[in-house]
Order: structure tokens, then C-alpha cells, then sequence
């Protein structure tokens, strides 16, 4: 099945969950639907949508296939099915996974948030196939508690050790991140969260810190205060900011008038921000000192 075929068909499908439709009508003459579906949430997404009454009660196939081609990203029927092949081919790889409108609004905040979108449709594509492998993996946190080990120990240290943003396609997540957990409403340090084994397959993934209680992963994760960044990510903020902030050098020693330490430039704290992604350079002391780039001034101006 090609991939305009495999489109076509779960719009078929979406039709045929349409037709399950059962109404109920209350004595104030309020009429609620519900559905038995199989393939798509459809009374979900049509609250997603907003569909008055009357959409709800009149669906064909042409309905169907412009809901489709709306939960791929695509304004109309005609523009998905002429769409490129990797356009298509992540049209049928979403289609795969969106169930609800939960699933639509996750990948579109995710694709919102990651900034990927500029890059073109193979960008995308290729992003897409990395973060739903990682969703793939989501569902250790929800088998049956005798098939999952609790690492403790080296092997635990060594997953948080090994984090890195090949296990993090939003990008934001860092070893010393502070996370909220929507599914249990609870915010901890990321190094608090529990690390799992399916004993099928030796796979692992950080869970909540109240696991099994909570089936929460880190890919669920919010993070909640600005993080530290490392490696090329921070060196290339430093010398980005240097370009615009010319009276600094990687290699100046600079003095912050927040805490009043002295320290190497090129030593700063480089912090990337949750509202925008933007990442900004921090005093050393971060986040004890809030002192920012703005307040960096070298020792021998000071004198």
C-alpha cells in the first residue's frame, strides 16, 4: 500500500468511527453524541475543531478527508494528497500514531517548540521518525510491573550519564534540570526520576521518581527553571554573544557587579531559557548569581 493509498484508507476509517455515532437527548433538549470508534477519537476531535451541532450530525467522506488532511498540518484534502513524498510519508507516520487531539496538540507543540519547522519537510521527517521512536520507547513505563527492573546503582548513574540530546529532541531536558510531571503534578530534580529495564529486552528509560504510581516518563516532562547548557551549544553562545558585546574577549577576565566575583569570561555560565530557547550567558555563579552578560565588565575597566 502506497503512501496516498494508506491516507485515503484512515480516511475511510475516520467516516466509519463517525458512523457509530449514538446521540442522547436531555430533557432540556441538550443532544450529547458518543462514539465506539476503533481508529480515531472522532467526538474528541471534533471538539478539538470546534464543530457546531450540525457538522456533527452531517459527515461524508469529503468531512473525513479534510479532518485528515487537518491533523497532518495540511489546510485542505487536496494539498495533502499533493503533497511532497516526504511530506507524505510524514503524513502516514503521523496517521500511524494520532489517535485523540491529545496526540495532534503534543506533536504540534513538540514541532512548535523544537524550531525544526524552518528547515523543510525532510528536516521534519527526519525529526519526526527520532522523536516517535522515542514514544515507541515510552511504553516500557506502562507494563506490568513484573516485567520491569528498577536500576540502582552504576547502571542507574550510567542512563543519566549518558543523557544527551539524542534522548531529548525537544532540546530544553538537562541532567540538572528542574522537571514537573503532568501526570502526577509533581516537581523534583530531574536526577531524582527512577530508571527502568524491560527485562525482555535490557531497554531502559527515566521515569518519574513516583513510579510504578506514576507511569510518567521524561519525555512527558515540563521543565520549569532555565538550564544549563554544556559542550559546543554553550561556546557557541559565548562567542555569539561576544560578536554583539565587543568589549569582551573568551579570554578576558571579567568582574560581575551582581556578586562581585572575578572570573574568566570564557568561565561563564551559558543558560538556555524555557519561555523562548534562547540561550543566554549567566554569570559563573548561576544560579546563585543572577548577574547576566549586561553586568560583566573586565577587571582592568573596574579599576
Amino acid at each position: 500500500m502506497n503512501h496516498i493509498e494508506f491516507i485515503k484508507k484512515q480516511a475511510k476509517n475516520f467516516l466509519k468511527d463517525w458512523q457509530t455515532q449514538t446521540k442522547t437527548v436531555e430533557d432540556d433538549g441538550f443532544i450529547s453524541y458518543h462514539y465506539d470508534w476503533k481508529f480515531y477519537d472522532v467526538g474528541d476531535l471534533f471538539f478539538y475543531y470546534e464543530l457546531d451541532d450540525k457538522d456533527e450530525q452531517d459527515m461524508s467522506l469529503g468531512h473525513a478527508q479534510h479532518f485528515i488532511a487537518q491533523m497532518v498540518g495540511f489546510k485542505k484534502w487536496d494539498d495533502l494528497v499533493n503533497a511532497s513524498e516526504p511530506e507524505l510519508e510524514l503524513a502516514v507516520l503521523l496517521l500511524r500514531r494520532f489517535k485523540n487531539s491529545q496526540n495532534v496538540q503534543d506533536w504540534q507543540d513538540t514541532l512548535q517548540f523544537s524550531g525544526v519547522a524552518q528547515y523543510g519537510p525532510e528536516a521534519i521527517l527526519d525529526y519526526a521518525k527520532q522523536y516517535f521512536e522515542l514514544g515507541d520507547t515510552q511504553e516500557i513505563a506502562y507494563l506490568p510491573t513484573e516485567q520491569i527492573t528498577i536500576l540502582s546503582g552504576k547502571p542507574r548513574t550510567s542512563e543519566f550519564n549518558n543523557f544527551d540530546a539524542k534522548h531529548n529532541p525537544a532540546g530544553m531536558l538537562r541532567k540538572d534540570s528542574y522537571v514537573f510531571c503532568p501526570n502526577c503534578q509533581k516537581a523534583y530534580n530531574f536526577t531524582q526520576s527512577k530508571v527502568i529495564k524491560n527485562n525482555a529486552n535490557n531497554k531502559t528509560l527515566i521515569v518519574c521518581k513516583n513510579y510504578p504510581d506514576c507511569r510518567g516518563t521524561y519525555l512527558d516532562y515540563k521543565v520549569l527553571s532555565s538550564t544549563v547548557i554544556y559542550g559546543p551549544e554553550r561556546m557557541q553562545a559565548l562567542e555569539r554573544h561576544v560578536q554583539v558585546f565587543p568589549r569582551l574577549h573568551m579570554d578576558d577576565r571579567v568582574f560581575c557587579m551582581h556578586c562581585h566575583d572575578n572570573y574568566y569570561y570564557k568561565d561563564a555560565k551559558v543558560v538556555k531559557s524555557p519561555e523562548d530557547g534562547f540561550a543566554y550567558v549567566q554569570c559563573k555563579n548561576y544560579p546563585e548569581c543572577e548577574g547576566t552578560i549586561l553586568d560583566m565588565f573586565t577587571v582592568d575597566d573596574v579599576k
